[in-house]
């Protein structure tokens, strides 16, 4: 219990939650997410893009299956890095920012 019991301090909880704040993101998003990760779950994640996607924000998101927390797989080691760099092309250097 981090920040308290969380029937009892169910408003600390939601108040510290990410999604409270969603609606305030500005920047570009790109989620890159295991099927299986155990500490962040897919729909976690999958709720952070659909709420960036009602609001009207740049996201993309890509799932890779049969991976965890971070990625073991050589190939989708390399798919995170080449998503990341054309991510960051994109959206840093100009070329098809918002």
């Amino acid at each position: 219990m981090l920040i308290g019991d969380p029937e009892k301090d169910r408003k600390i909880y939601e108040a510290d939650s990410p999604i409270a704040y969603i609606h305030d993101v500005k920047a570009p998003l790109l989620v890159l997410q295991g099927d299986n990760d155990p500490r962040v779950p897919k729909e976690e994640a999958q709720q952070v893009v659909d709420s960036l996607k009602k609001d009207g924000k740049v996201v993309d998101a890509h799932y890779y299956p049969n991976e965890g927390h971070g990625f073991a797989k050589r190939e989708n080691q390399i798919d995170a890095i080449q998503r990341t760099v054309a991510w960051f092309d994109k959206y840093l250097k100009g070329s098809g920012g918002q």
